[in-house]
């Protein structure tokens, strides 16, 4: 794939939530799992990226307390599937610290 352009909350602001957008598994078909990411800003700005159209936009995430914003994150991705259908990227969690 290709990257999209860089999205980014104003100076002074953390990102504090997020949804992403995924296409439910095909069966037999192509599936492409996580196609874009959307995040919150903490001063309420919206980032949205330029992914694919498939599926459909997930619950936006807990917000991060007050005073915090994101720090981390973890993603799960699924393995070859040597002569299968490879979806990549399936979820991700990100983390708030303060």
């Amino acid at each position: 794939g290709s990257w999209g352009r860089p999205e980014s909350c104003p100076p002074g602001q953390r990102l504090v939530a997020f949804r992403l957008r995924v296409e439910e598994p095909r069966g037999l078909w192509d599936d492409t799992a996580a196609n874009a990411m959307a995040a919150i800003c903490s001063g309420g700005s919206l980032l949205e990226g330029r992914g694919g159209p498939q599926g459909s936009w997930g619950n936006w995430s807990l917000p991060c307390p007050p005073g915090a914003g994101v720090c981390g994150l973890r993603t799960r991705l699924e393995p070859p599937q040597r002569g299968g259908d490879d979806t990549g990227l399936n979820d991700v969690d990100l983390y708030c610290c303060s």
